[in-house]
Protein backbone atom coordinates (compact mmCIF):
# COMPACT_ATOMS: atom_id res chain seq x y z
CA UNK A 1 0.00 0.00 0.00
CA UNK A 2 2.81 2.43 0.85
CA UNK A 3 4.34 1.87 -2.59
CA UNK A 4 1.18 3.16 -4.22
CA UNK A 5 1.24 6.38 -2.21
CA UNK A 6 4.68 7.24 -3.60
CA UNK A 7 3.56 6.34 -7.11
CA UNK A 8 0.49 8.60 -6.80
CA UNK A 9 2.64 11.46 -5.45
CA UNK A 10 5.11 11.02 -8.32
CA UNK A 11 2.27 11.05 -10.83
CA UNK A 12 0.65 14.15 -9.27
CA UNK A 13 3.98 15.99 -9.27
CA UNK A 14 4.53 15.02 -12.89
CA UNK A 15 1.09 16.28 -13.88
CA UNK A 16 1.65 19.55 -11.99
CA UNK A 17 5.00 19.97 -13.74
CA UNK A 18 3.32 19.55 -17.12
CA UNK A 19 0.22 21.67 -16.50
CA UNK A 20 1.37 24.41 -14.08
CA UNK A 21 5.16 24.87 -14.18
CA UNK A 22 4.71 28.59 -13.47
CA UNK A 23 3.08 27.83 -10.12
CA UNK A 24 5.89 25.46 -9.19
CA UNK A 25 8.43 28.17 -10.10
CA UNK A 26 6.66 30.65 -7.81
CA UNK A 27 6.63 28.12 -4.96
CA UNK A 28 10.32 27.36 -5.51
CA UNK A 29 11.37 31.04 -5.58
CA UNK A 30 8.85 32.56 -3.16
CA UNK A 31 11.49 34.07 -0.85
CA UNK A 32 14.30 34.74 -3.33
CA UNK A 33 12.76 36.61 -6.28
CA UNK A 34 10.34 39.53 -6.23
CA UNK A 35 8.05 39.93 -9.26
CA UNK A 36 10.14 37.49 -11.28
CA UNK A 37 9.07 35.25 -14.11
CA UNK A 38 10.45 31.88 -15.23
CA UNK A 39 12.29 31.65 -18.54
CA UNK A 40 11.00 29.64 -21.48
CA UNK A 41 13.92 27.23 -20.99
CA UNK A 42 12.86 26.61 -17.38
CA UNK A 43 9.25 26.00 -18.40
CA UNK A 44 10.28 23.62 -21.19
CA UNK A 45 12.65 21.65 -18.96
CA UNK A 46 10.05 21.52 -16.20
CA UNK A 47 7.47 20.11 -18.62
CA UNK A 48 9.98 17.53 -19.90
CA UNK A 49 10.69 16.54 -16.30
CA UNK A 50 6.96 16.22 -15.70
CA UNK A 51 6.63 13.89 -18.68
CA UNK A 52 9.51 11.79 -17.32
CA UNK A 53 7.96 11.67 -13.82
CA UNK A 54 4.54 10.70 -15.19
CA UNK A 55 5.95 7.94 -17.37
CA UNK A 56 8.08 6.70 -14.47
CA UNK A 57 5.03 6.58 -12.20
CA UNK A 58 3.09 4.52 -14.73
CA UNK A 59 6.02 2.13 -15.20
CA UNK A 60 6.43 1.73 -11.42
CA UNK A 61 2.70 1.07 -11.06
CA UNK A 62 2.69 -1.59 -13.77
CA UNK A 63 5.85 -3.17 -12.32
CA UNK A 64 4.34 -3.28 -8.83
CA UNK A 65 1.18 -4.92 -10.18
CA UNK A 66 3.12 -7.57 -12.06
CA UNK A 67 5.39 -8.45 -9.12
CA UNK A 68 2.94 -8.92 -6.27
Amino acid sequence: MMDYIWIVLLLLLGIAMIIKPELLWKIEHIFTVKNGEPTELYLTLMRLGGIFFSISAVICFVYSLLHQ
